[in-house]
């Protein structure tokens, strides 16, 4: 488990009621580095202690101190239909609004991604497939600067409850072959204390043509090798270069963490990829770029590479976000200049010449050690797909994703297609959204 030094814990009454659940809680405690009582609390108990800031609201990474931990939260997922009842007794408490409410209430524990489907707001700014995606936790450890999931971890335990409910998911769709996990947390943080990953890992094992994507920056892969995963798990890192590992993600693993951790889990049987996401063009991005893909190919061999330049965020965002001393000055000057040619993107602050260029540059040192690999553009555009498709051998139709529900241990195709294939079956599904 990380070393962390919560400034408070928050167990759930029904949690605490549960000697099964409680006892994950009290081996989390038991593994902090210093003495935290847990506090007990009830829904109740909620509105009040979101106004007076013990349970406090989010803030982005950039914005904590140097002391700062989060607050770590232990309840249950729940299975009903009760979210909006639950979330009108928090009488406007909660700052964030759903977006902090849900996970809070013990809902979210799965969610339908309509990507690129009627409703998307982003339908046609973005190429990313529609599937289910499944949840944990919500908040992370890590001190990724960009990150806005800062000052309180909330994770539930009832892992058992929800197998069961996510099984029945998992019938009624089965044209999905993977199920990505988390992109709201970093799951493998708090294992294997929390003792709830391994279990949805084993889960997973004893599934047919079924598997888990676990999404990460962690250095803590060493307690997954005697888990009964059954090579039906795929552990897919955000790499990055040195300095931006260092200096703007001071609290995950470093380049050379990341991959040792990679390598240890694919010596214990667990298909690895990496996605280079965020890539930040700090000072130097091109001999880190150059450094990691030789690292990554000296010491694992991953099934797919997917890349991604920071987007989502205009330039004053990002200026908000990254210490902008460390951004390359002609790429921060384009930013800048392009402010409204990007403005109703998603990819912004960049222009597409500059991502254009990151990632011709990724994919060269990449090829000079594997000349096979697929290696994919992440949530890009479809214009960029087309300037970029012939250089990757795939188009925005066919591209073998890193974290796609369709893309198998090396796949080096889809197995059906992406957008009209990918139908979300009738409910109910209790604890989705």
């Amino acid at each position: 488990m990380y070393d962390i030094h919560p400034s408070a814990v928050f167990v759930h009454r029904d949690v605490d009621k549960s000697p099964v659940y409680r006892k994950r809680v009290e081996r989390v405690i038991a593994g902090l580095k210093r003495a935290v009582t847990p506090i007990v609390y009830d829904d109740a108990d909620l509105p009040r202690l979101l106004l007076d800031g013990s349970i406090p609201k989010r803030r982005a990474m950039i914005q904590l101190g140097e002391t700062d931990a989060p607050v770590l939260v232990f309840n249950l997922f729940r299975f009903d239909d009760r979210f909006e009842e639950r979330l009108a007794s928090l009488k406007g408490a909660c700052p964030g609004g759903d977006w902090m409410a849900r996970p809070l209430l013990g809902y979210g524990a799965f969610h339908w991604a309509n990507y690129n489907q009627e409703g998307d707001p982003a339908r046609y700014d973005k190429v990313c497939r529609p599937c289910w995606r499944i949840h944990q936790q919500n908040g992370c450890l890590h001190r990724c600067s960009y990150c806005g999931f800062g000052n309180l971890l909330i994770t539930s335990v009832n892992i058992e409850e929800y197998c069961e409910h996510l099984g029945t998911i998992i019938e009624k769709h089965p044209w999905q072959k993977t199920y990505l996990l988390d992109d709201d947390a970093d799951p493998p943080c708090l294992e294997p204390e929390h003792g709830v990953l391994g279990k949805l890992i084993e889960y997973f094992g004893t599934l047919d043509d079924r598997y888990l994507i676990i999404h990460t920056k962690t250095w803590n892969t060493a307690w997954m090798r005697d888990l009964k995963h059954n090579g039906n798990t795929i552990i897919v890192w955000s790499v990055s270069g040195p300095r931006q590992s260092r200096l703007i993600e001071p609290g995950t693993g470093t380049t050379d963490q990341r991959i040792l951790a990679a390598r240890i889990a694919q010596e214990a049987g667990y298909q690895i990829r990496y996605k280079f996401k965020p890539i930040v063009p700090v000072k130097g991005w091109r001999e880190d770029a150059a450094y990691t893909a030789a690292k990554i190919f000296e010491q694992t061999s991953p099934d797919v590479i997917s890349l991604c330049c920071w987007m989502w965020h205009d330039v004053d965002g990002m200026k908000q976000r990254l210490p902008v001393d460390l951004l390359e000055p002609a790429y921060l000057r384009a930013a800048e200049d392009s402010r409204e040619l990007v403005a109703d993107t998603r990819t912004k602050p960049f222009p597409p010449w500059v991502r254009r260029e990151i990632y011709e540059h990724h994919l060269a040192e990449i090829r000079k050690w594997d000349a096979d690999v697929p290696v994919s553009i992440s949530t890009e555009t479809f214009e960029m797909w087309k300037e970029l498709g012939p250089e990757l051998g795939y188009t925005a139709r066919d591209y073998v994703c890193g974290c796609g529900p369709t893309t198998t241990p090396g796949a080096r195709e889809v197995s059906c297609h992406p957008f009209t294939d990918a139908i979300r079956a009738p409910g109910p599904f209790p604890g989705a959204y």
